[in-house]
This record gives structure tokens, C-alpha cells and sequence, in this order.
């Protein structure tokens, strides 16, 4: 059997390719009013209207963008606590604990896998990061390292949380214009596959589409018909072995079927 593998929160599917109309790039789906917590909206296509799903709501998790804000709103009160701290440590003397390497707090870390991800600047995502919080937030946690130093003496105390300050002051507003832009992440990021769902045409938003794979017996590893304990929109199949990685291979069933068409016919 033919199935495309997907990505989808970090773990990867197999859908059967003979349920696959078409490949198509993210496009924001335009909201419909009253609609299904899990239907995004609708596109135009070839003539054709075109429900849009999210993949990660169907199996129960926060969708691309609700993950990357949530993360951005996690640093932002991250450094915010590093800098009272910080503060605290200058003025009193006590250790100060938290990252003082840029590339070592959770931000740091997001930032260098980031601008690895080479589609991810297709809309300038990449452009407003650097532009706007690499320099910022290298330049918070070195003045943190630098100002520890016992040698440090050219500035006051009062000096030196000053200039933190300022640096966090950019770091942050440099996170909320990456929060402003997400959208362009988004659009960069996520891809939707046309699939035939028992008759009913969906879009179905992943995170990233892999390749395709020809499997049979020997790529077999066990069979399941559990729904996914999130949802009752999909199915578990079977397990593949590729890679040695393991792999479900997953229906949707008539409930997302349903879902659509009721959809559909009040739209």
C-alpha cells in the first residue's frame, strides 16, 4: 500500500494515498461564522469550496499558532522573571542561577532551531527574528555575564540594571512583533492535503508533509482499531516499522465525515 507520511505536533502519520486528491500550500482559510470548533474555515479551489481542518484538533492537541503564541507568551515572562532576579542578585550579592549563556534559555533555544527551519522565512518570519531579537536578547544575557564579573567596575549598580532593562525593554517588544507576525510562520510553515472523507472533500492541515511511502508485509509491525484517545475523528490502523521508527498508519472515520457534510449543507 501507497501512504503519505505526515508530521502533525511532532509526530509523524501515515495516510493512505489513495484517499489523497492533492497537495496544496497553507492559505489563511476564510472564518465561517457558527462553524465546528475543528473546521478553520473554507478555501476556493479549482471551483471548489473546500472545508478546512485542523489535523491537530482532530487528534486533540492546540493548533501550530496557539503552540508558537503560547511559547512567546512563556518567554516573555521568562526574562521578565530573569530580570528581577537579576536585579535582586546585583544589588544584594546572592548567586545569581538562571541562563546567562543567550543560546541556553528556552528562547535561546527556540531561536537557534528556528532559523535553521529554511522554509520558514518564505514570508520573513526569519527577517523580523533577527532583526528585531537575536541582537536584543544576546545582548541581555552577555551584559548579564559581563556585568557579574568581579572586574566589572566601570558601572554603578544602578547603571548596569539600566542597561539590562533596556535590553530586555527590546528583547520583549521584539517578541511581541514576532507574536504580531505569526501569521507569517504560519503561512510558511503548515500544508494542507485535499483527502476524499468517505465522499466529502477536506482540507486537512499538517504541520509539514514528509514523503511518500510504498509499505507492505515486512514494514508490518502490529495491528490496532483504537481511536485516538483525544478524538473520535480518527483511527488508528496499523503500526509501521520504518527506519526503525514507528509509525500509525490512521483513518477518519464517519464522525468527521459527518462533521463536513452537516457543514457543508448549512453552508
Amino acid at each position: 500500500m501507497d501512504f503519505l507520511e505526515v508530521e502533525v505536533n511532532t509526530q509523524k502519520y501515515l495516510i493512505d494515498s489513495a484517499n489523497i486528491k492533492e497537495l496544496v500550500q497553507y492559505t489563511q482559510p476564510q472564518p465561517v461564522a457558527n462553524s465546528s470548533q475543528y473546521i478553520e474555515g473554507i478555501i476556493s479551489h479549482k471551483d471548489n469550496i473546500i472545508p478546512i481542518v485542523s489535523v491537530r484538533k482532530l487528534l486533540g492537541f492546540d493548533t501550530f499558532s496557539q503552540t508558537q503564541l503560547q511559547l512567546l507568551h512563556d518567554v516573555e515572562g521568562q526574562h521578565v522573571a530573569w530580570v528581577t532576579d537579576y536585579e535582586n542578585s546585583l544589588r544584594t550579592g546572592e548567586p545569581f542561577k538562571k541562563a546567562l549563556n543567550p543560546h541556553m534559555c528556552v528562547l535561546g533555544k527556540w531561536i537557534d532551531e528556528t532559523v535553521k527551519c529554511l522554509k520558514c522565512n518564505t514570508h520573513g518570519y526569519i527577517d523580523i527574528l533577527k532583526q528585531d531579537v537575536i541582537g536584543h536578547h544576546s545582548d541581555l544575557h552577555l551584559n548579564g555575564a559581563k556585568f557579574l564579573e568581579a572586574t566589572s567596575a566601570d558601572l554603578s549598580v544602578e547603571e548596569k540594571i539600566k542597561v539590562i532593562q533596556g535590553n530586555a525593554q527590546e528583547t520583549i517588544k521584539g517578541i511581541h512583533k514576532l507574536r504580531d507576525n505569526i501569521n507569517k510562520l504560519v503561512l510558511a510553515f503548515e500544508q494542507v492535503i485535499i483527502c476524499d472523507v468517505n465522499g466529502v472533500d477536506v482540507g486537512l492541515i499538517v504541520d509539514n508533509i514528509e514523503k511518500n511511502h510504498s509499505l507492505d508485509e515486512k514494514h508490518y509491525y502490529t495491528a490496532t482499531n483504537n481511536l485516538s484517545p483525544n478524538s473520535p475523528f480518527v483511527q488508528f490502523i496499523e503500526h509501521y516499522e520504518i527506519n526503525k521508527k514507528l509509525m500509525f498508519s490512521i483513518k477518519f472515520t464517519d464522525e468527521l465525515h459527518g462533521l463536513v457534510k452537516s457543514f457543508k449543507q448549512q453552508h
